[in-house]
């Protein structure tokens, strides 16, 4: 099963790059997403939460928290993504988390 996660987290970091770099187009996405429904077919999914309310109660994610302030947090950076296996968390998210 760790080949099949190591792959998810390195789709997941070409996704970002791809989208940091504003590369869009059939170029990098189609191949992107052909992996990604490899892996579904798998049994194997990823999510990335960037964006999403964070809070202590959260266990699909470890976070380091930036800031003084532990009100209206959101994650703002996604390190490894949330990766399921038929529905069950086999990687939790590593994230990063500020106060907005």
């Amino acid at each position: 099963m760790r080949p099949l996660v190591d792959i998810a987290n390195q789709v997941h970091i070409l996704e970002k790059k791809a989208e940091k770099d504003k590369l869009s187009g059939n170029t990098y996405s189609r191949p992107l997403q052909r992996i990604r429904q490899a892996l579904l077919e798998l049994g194997i999914s990823y999510h990335s939460p960037d964006g999403e309310p964070y809070s202590e109660t959260r266990t699909d994610v470890e976070a380091s928290v930036t800031g003084d302030l532990t009100d209206n947090l959101v994650i703002t950076q996604v390190i490894k993504p949330i990766v399921t296996y038929n529905g069950q968390i086999i990687q939790t998210g590593i994230v990063i988390v500020e106060s907005l």
